[in-house]
């Protein structure tokens, strides 16, 4: 009764802080998946933006200028390469460490789901994972024999939230709380736990079978009393929250190489023959542009003159003109006569 008071007393101090996790947690999963999306909302649109200028380029070279376009060695860009994980992770040893102290409600989770719907039996060991553990299906009835019997660790407050929930949620919710308050903190723990609800089968000694229910309680202080030793400096204490922090820690630096490499994927000899075509293709406009105004001060003079031809055709030609002594026709060049006559 005592070691249960203990349990109790140290469930009641963790608690509290659960929910304030879970609402960090989510608030941390929300952050990183809007980052995500803007960041591949900015960078599809900074893509296709590449492919255009690498488009326009390749047509200034083939068609303006004449010249064999080759692509810039930034092109792989493009695909995608070298771009920095969206959620920074841990170095190579960092990695492996992290691995070795994977979170239990990580472990459990995937137990869960992996035996999702199978029958919950008593399996022998097997490899499951890292080295040699017990199978999924076994650990998977021992976290619901924990559940069943030692929801006293739970807040009844939480109990009442998670009842709208299907059985698997609930259930890792139950065990979430649970762990913290046994020290459970990583998939190793939870097999050091599945050693406690074992038990050799009376039938045959060599195989290993669950505990009777009314024994949980006597496993649950067994395995508190040998394995929770609290110490700031023990890896396997990590807290899961630690990881996930340190997780999502990005490298600025990085972010920054990688849109830059996107903004300047247009070398800087192109981008001169680009300013250079420019400023020749602005005297070029200015040239034809010149030109059209002196073509339409052609035309206009063309038309003028037409005019006049037709008014000096009808002056020659009228009958006016034989009632004079002197008839225009009289004083006007014979070769000037002629080309009228001709036109």
């Amino acid at each position: 009764m005592i070691t249960r008071r203990l349990l109790m007393i140290i469930n009641e101090s963790l608690i509290s802080s659960v929910s304030f996790r879970k609402k960090s947690k989510h608030f941390q999963a929300t952050d990183t998946r809007k980052f995500i999306e803007i960041w591949l909302m900015n960078e599809q649109e900074a893509i296709e933006y590449a492919q255009q200028i690498l488009d326009e380029d390749k047509i200034i070279h083939n068609q303006q200028l004449g010249l064999e376009w080759e692509p810039p060695v930034s092109l792989d860009i493009l695909e995608g390469e070298g771009r920095p994980p969206l959620t920074a992770g841990p170095s190579q040893n960092e990695s492996s460490a992290t691995s070795l102290i994977r979170s239990a409600r990580s472990a459990a989770d995937e137990i869960i789901r992996t035996t999702s719907g199978s029958d919950l039996q008593a399996s022998k060991t097997t490899v499951y994972g890292e080295g040699t553990q017990h199978h999924p299906i076994l650990i998977k009835s021992v976290l619901e024999l924990l559940s069943g019997e030692a929801d006293f660790l739970v807040e009844k407050k939480l109990v009442h939230l998670l009842a709208p929930l299907e059985h698997d949620e609930r259930l890792l919710m139950k065990l979430d709380s649970i762990f913290k308050a046994i020290g459970v903190e990583t998939e190793d723990d939870i097999n050091k736990l599945t050693e406690y609800f074992l038990r050799p089968d009376e039938k045959n000694p060599k195989e290993m079978v669950l505990i009777h229910p009314n024994q949980v309680l006597k496993a649950i202080r067994l395995f508190v009393a040998n394995n929770f030793i609290p110490t700031k400096t023990s890896p396997l204490l990590k807290q899961p929250s630690d990881i996930n922090d340190k997780a999502l820690k990005r490298n600025s630096e990085q972010d920054a190489n990688y849109w830059n490499k996107l903004a300047n994927i247009l070398p800087d000899v192109n981008e001169r023959k680009w300013n250079a075509l420019y400023s020749g293709l602005q005297k070029y406009y200015s040239v034809l542009t010149q030109r059209s105004k002196l073509i339409e001060e052609t035309e206009k003079l063309q038309n003028q003159n037409s005019e006049l031809r037709m008014l000096l055709q009808q002056y020659v030609g009228s009958r006016v003109n034989q009632d004079l002594q002197i008839p225009p026709t009289h004083t006007i060049p014979n070769d000037v006569l002629r080309s009228y006559a001709r036109d």
